[in-house]
């Protein structure tokens, strides 16, 4: 599907820079959210129609604000920290300064991850409130409205990315992210050959590993912890990014049990010769699809997978 295919395109994009921000900010590389700024003010003017300057070139070290679209009366400022007093700050700095005069909107957008505030306002009701829950967005908010837009406009967004976030050999996190995002994109679109084949299973990972697979056990324990430091967060990322949807995560897990099966079964019940059997079988399928993958981020999806009950399935089979 030529939409579902530029979109999962532009998350990938976006989940780059959101990844590398948040591996910069801990090393106080700021160059790396000087240019966020400019980015985001090129990118929302393209995504929303706007026409936002960047204040902090009008006006250095401007406070509560970094971008202003003056005609259409909104304002952004571009963080990479979701604290409530961080978010308080802002807004008391925009009261302050009188800014709700010149911007109706006020926007935090959080440029790694939003938090969710247990306050549904903040500011002074006399001057100027913020909605903690409308007004404070982040990657996932800009990927629902694109979601909502024509595939030309997508194509159109995807170009932009392509031009501004580009991809090389040195960018390792580039393939994680390529390889979630594919493997993903694979196991959860209806023509995927093994739609319609499930099986029923209540999640048990203890069960399944320590038990079922006993002989296994520490092998697949150990593969998972030696991969989640580096894999781990960033498959979350993915997962919350992409905004799949239950349907589709539901052919992901059923695909998934029925391919996994198949092998567990052509390897006599072996779950370490099953796991070797179905990294390949995605390196494989990853490779004629044009994907530069890294093959460990394969194998920490599916041990994440078979933890979850959505690899090597109980024997309780279901046709569709």
């Amino acid at each position: 599907m030529e939409r579902q295919t530029y979109t999962d395109k532009i998350i990938e994009r976006l989940s780059f820079l959101k990844a590398k921000v948040e591996l910069s900010n801990p090393l106080n590389l700021t160059d790396v959210n000087i240019y966020s700024e400019n980015f985001y003010r090129d990118f929302l003017n393209l995504l929303y129609g706007y026409k936002l300057q960047n204040i902090n070139i009008i006006e250095q070290n401007a406070a509560a604000i970094d971008l202003g679209d003056e005609e259409k009366k909104i304002a952004f400022q571009v963080t990479s920290t979701s604290d409530l007093s961080k978010t308080k700050k802002t807004v008391n700095a925009f009261i302050k300064k009188e800014l709700y005069k010149k911007y109706a909107n006020l926007v935090i957008l959080n440029i790694t991850t939003k938090a969710n505030h247990r306050d549904n306002y903040v500011g002074d009701q006399a001057f100027y409130q913020l909605n903690t829950k409308e007004d404070i967005w982040d990657i996932s908010s800009l990927i629902k409205d694109i979601n909502d837009l024509s595939l030309e406009r997508i194509k159109e967004i995807y170009a932009f990315l392509a031009n501004e976030i580009k991809f090389t050999s040195d960018h390792i996190l580039a393939k994680e992210i390529q390889t979630f995002v594919s493997l993903i994109g694979y196991l959860s679109d209806e023509s995927q050959p093994s739609a319609g084949n499930g099986f029923l299973e209540a999640p048990d990972p203890e069960g399944k590993i320590y038990k079922r697979f006993a002989d296994h056990s520490d092998f697949l324990t150990e593969e998972y912890q030696n991969l989640y430091t580096e894999y781990g967060q960033v498959l979350i990322d993915v997962m919350q990014q992409s905004d799949i949807g239950q349907p589709r995560i539901r052919r992901l897990g059923l695909h998934l049990k029925s391919d996994s099966d198949q092998i567990l079964t052509s390897c006599n019940g072996d779950a370490k010769k099953g796991l070797e059997a179905l990294v390949e079988k995605y390196k494989t399928i990853l490779s004629s699809n044009g994907v530069e993958y890294d093959e460990s981020a394969i194998k920490f999806f599916l041990v994440d997978q078979l933890i979850r009950c959505n690899v090597f399935p109980n024997k309780e089979k279901k046709h569709g």
